[in-house]
């Protein structure tokens, strides 16, 4: 939609003048009244912009913009007038003219300059309107799948990211969709045709970590052979995302904070400082106040990076959105691979789906739909299919050993366990059968005793995680066991 623009001037040449120098304006949509009642009458038309003069015949100038905001108190009108009295410009700011301009030396290019301000700003108003609308919708983020509260709040947050220019942090855990928040802030912000640039802080080697951020001058070390670019040169008025900003050395966190404080950066081997204007997004699974307390990571850096934190919830804890997901990454891949016949998840599937604890989050779901996909050779995908046994990680990676998901405890240290709680493991009778709740639940009360209460040492010697632990024993507490 053009941008709308009357000018209201009984003086012909005038007009004209202005005209001329805004005619050039992108997609604007210019409309010229030599009467006020003329420009007022025309309202129907939806003006973006007035400007308006004062001394006109017929009704005047204020009157003109007394009843231009009485009806329309939103609508911006600019009041031009060769009048110099201090008086005139007060009352016509008064009844709500946004600026007083005085006819004579310069002013076309001050109409010009305010103009294309009213008109980027109208543009961005529209886009991020436009972005509410979407938002409004649960899937208003392309790829940003759930409708649990946790990625509600997620959401909610993404919008509020966009108007503004905060540095943001994207806290959670591995696999959870860090980059792809970051992804969409970026594409659906103002920023969003200027580039947007990755940096994996833990894959670059530290002794080249300062040329990547910054870049260097041809000669300035061994192996620098021309001149390089960095990082933030190349994501210059657009973004830059840092992911695992944690493994950055203290070295590069010191010279990391000046370019935020200052918005320069100095290549390696020169001199000249070079402007740059980046918004920065950040992302890590690292506990970061902690690792101020050890002092490896600058409490003022966190205080530039983290303006704006986000958490990201781990799939464990979002409800539904486990299925929801697989469908959507089965969908998406039936779509690129069409030579894959489709098939449906079994209600057998469906249920582990969302019963399974996901220690590798979404990405380790996506990988499990497109791996049952193509091994699957029957109509529906079985949770065999998944082969979430064989993907499980060992004891030393806090994982099972047996093979079992992370949220199942060990069935042998269950099966060799004294009684817990009243709970008699090995049936009694022969016909008598055991529940895999009551083996798992004997399994953790029993190693969270032997270990004396000390949850990290429970999780490793059953292979789960800690928040497995936590969620267990707090499960079981509310169920009246005792332990």
């Amino acid at each position: 939609m053009p941008f709308r623009l009357f000018i209201v001037d009984d003086d012909p040449e005038y007009s004209a003048l202005l005209q001329f120098q805004l005619r050039k304006l992108e997609d604007t949509d210019i409309q010229v009244f030599s009467r006020g009642e003329h420009a007022y009458d025309s309202l129907n038309r939806e003006p973006d912009l007035i400007l308006l003069d004062l001394v006109m015949p017929g009704q005047g100038g204020l009157e003109t913009l007394r009843q231009l905001k009485i009806n329309n108190p939103e609508l911006t009108v600019i009041v031009i007038s060769s009048q110099t009295v201090v008086g005139v410009a007060l009352e016509a700011l008064k009844l709500g003219a946004y600026d007083y301009i005085t006819k004579g030396h310069d002013d076309t290019v001050k109409i010009r300059r305010l103009v294309e301000q009213f008109i980027e700003r109208k543009k961005l108003s529209t886009e991020v309107e436009l972005l509410r609308e979407q938002l409004r919708v649960p899937h208003g983020i392309p790829g940003m799948i759930g409708e649990s509260a946790g990625m509600g709040k997620v959401l909610r947050l993404i919008k509020k990211t966009l108007i503004g220019d905060l540095s943001v942090a994207v806290v959670g855990e591995s696999g959870t969709g860090k980059e792809l928040v970051a992804h969409s802030i970026h594409y659906n912000s103002p920023r969003r045709r200027e580039p947007f640039i990755l940096v994996n802080c833990a894959a670059i080697p530290r002794d080249l970590m300062e040329s990547e951020f910054f870049g260097h001058e041809k000669g300035s070390f061994t192996g620098a052979h021309a001149r390089k670019t960095g990082k933030f040169e190349q994501a210059n008025r657009g973004t830059i995302f840092l992911d695992e900003v944690g493994e950055l050395n203290l070295d590069l966190q010191a010279k990391l904070l000046r370019v935020l404080q200052n918005h320069e950066v100095q290549r390696v081997g020169s001199s000249e400082t070079i402007r740059v204007d980046v918004r920065v997004i950040c992302a890590t699974n690292r506990d970061i106040p902690t690792l101020i307390e050890e002092s490896k990571f600058r409490e003022d850096l966190y205080y530039r990076l983290f303006q704006f934190p986000i958490q990201l919830p781990p799939l464990r804890e979002r409800d539904q959105d486990a299925l929801l997901l697989a469908k959507f990454f089965r969908e998406d891949f039936l779509k690129r691979h069409q030579d894959v016949k489709p098939k449906a998840f079994s209600a057998a599937t469906r249920q582990l789906i969302l019963e399974y604890d996901w220690p590798g989050n979404v990405r380790q779901l996506k990988n499990a739909v497109e791996r049952a996909l193509l091994i699957s050779d029957s109509e529906e995908l079985i949770p065999e299919d998944l082969m979430l046994e064989l993907t499980a990680l060992n004891t030393s990676s806090k994982k099972t050993t047996n093979g079992l998901s992370s949220v199942e405890p060990s069935v042998d240290m269950a099966l060799n366990a004294e009684p817990v709680d009243g709970v008699t493991l090995l049936p009694q009778h022969p016909e008598d059968i055991c529940s895999l709740e009551d083996i798992k639940r004997t399994a953790v009360i029993q190693a969270y005793t032997v270990c004396e209460g000390n949850v990290d040492q429970t999780s490793i010697r059953l292979g789960i995680t800690r928040s497995t632990v936590y969620r267990l024993l707090e499960k079981y507490k509310k169920e009246g066991h005792s332990f």
